[in-house]
């Protein structure tokens, strides 16, 4: 198998964390680096460890669909948290993820809009995906608590031809919008950003987070239709509750918290 092309130096130069990654594995190649990173919490990993491979066989996003990844042009990482505290915070932590990632691209000059619950947005098209998942601890690690696994995909310098047919039209690379960072770069800014999130979370302040989330959050106000494993869904975006549930105020003035689903301007085709 040919050598991982994810400069670790590079990476190293421009992370400034304390603990999330710290302890990098470098792959070539993997299914996904979420499994990954859960296989390297049975074999002892420590609380922070990332993963980044430069293609996945079986990348995966939210509700079990397929994460396309271009070998050496898409960042696919994946970050290992030791969960200390109330295992509700869990709950948000997709948000947390998507802030930081927005956060850390802003550090290079690149304002992405944050998509419930999610996604990342460049120009109206996907730029990022975020897939967290939760386990207990395994006895090698403590036995007691929670882990989690945050997985990021991250569109870099892929070309128009890189993506698949059917994602040609919805996706978007920094490359194709004019912007020159690496993945190393991307890499880095996520996890600098996403520690004093977590850090926060650790000590229940879930608050400050879900404000600042959706503070960077254009929808509010308009009429959204989100798709859920009961049926779709039709409202207008009015916050988000405690727990980081869409709220929408339906036609008969009731208002309704959703909890995951996918979201859609009003009236548009389903898939779009």
């Amino acid at each position: 198998m040919a050598d991982p092309t994810f400069d670790r130096a590079r990476f190293s130069e421009r992370l400034a964390t304390r603990r999330l990654g710290r302890q990098l594995v470098v792959r070539a190649e993997v299914e996904s680096t979420n499994d990954t990173a859960w296989d390297a919490l049975a074999a002892g990993a420590a609380d922070g460890t990332a993963v980044v491979a430069d293609a996945q066989t079986r990348g995966r996003g939210r509700a079990g669909r397929a994460w396309h990844t271009a070998p050496g042009r898409g960042l696919a990482l994946s970050v290992l948290l030791h969960q200390g505290c109330d295992r509700r915070q869990l709950g948000v932590l997709p948000l947390a993820a998507g802030l930081a990632l927005a956060r850390g691209l802003e550090e290079l000059g690149v304002r992405a809009a944050l998509k419930w619950p999610n996604d990342l947005l460049l120009g109206g098209r996907k730029l990022a995906g975020v897939l967290c998942e939760s386990r207990r601890l395994p006895s090698s690690a403590g036995g007691a608590g929670q882990a989690a696994v945050i997985g990021v995909g991250v569109n870099v310098t892929q070309r128009a031809e890189d993506f698949p047919a059917d994602l040609a039209s919805s996706a978007i690379s920094l490359a194709l919008a004019g912007h020159a960072a690496g993945r190393e770069e991307v890499a880095a800014g996520f996890l600098n950003a996403l520690e004093p999130l977590w850090d926060e979370l650790q000590e229940g302040a879930r608050t400050r987070l879900l404000e600042a989330w959706s503070a960077r959050a254009a929808f509010w106000g308009t009429p959204l239709t989100v798709r859920t494993p009961a049926g779709p869904l039709t409202g207008t975006a009015r916050r988000l509750d405690d727990d980081g549930a869409l709220v929408l105020a339906l036609e008969t003035g009731v208002e309704r918290a959703v909890l995951a689903g996918d979201v859609e301007p009003a009236g548009a085709p389903e898939g779009r």
